[in-house]
């Protein structure tokens, strides 16, 4: 009986994860293609990681330069 995995409908269609490589090159006892396989997996969770930090980042901005603007908007209105 194979089992599939329960969240393979999202790689479909592009194709198998570098996740998913590993796993198999493992079970086929390809060392090399699992080496491989795995360094893709790393440049993609780091990359994730960079792009995740640098929202949070950029978020963080965004929101300050508009507290800061509410701010001095509110002063306009003082007499």
């Amino acid at each position: 009986m194979v089992t599939q995995d329960p969240l393979s409908f999202l790689i479909t269609t592009r194709g198998p994860s570098s996740f998913t490589k590993v796993r198999t090159a493992v079970a086929r006892g390809d060392i090399v293609s699992a080496e491989i396989a795995s360094r893709e997996a790393r440049n993609f969770s780091f990359i994730s990681l960079a792009v995740g930090i640098a929202a949070i980042v950029l978020c963080t901005i965004l929101t300050v330069v508009i507290i800061i603007a509410a701010q001095h908007h509110d002063n306009d209105w003082e007499p």
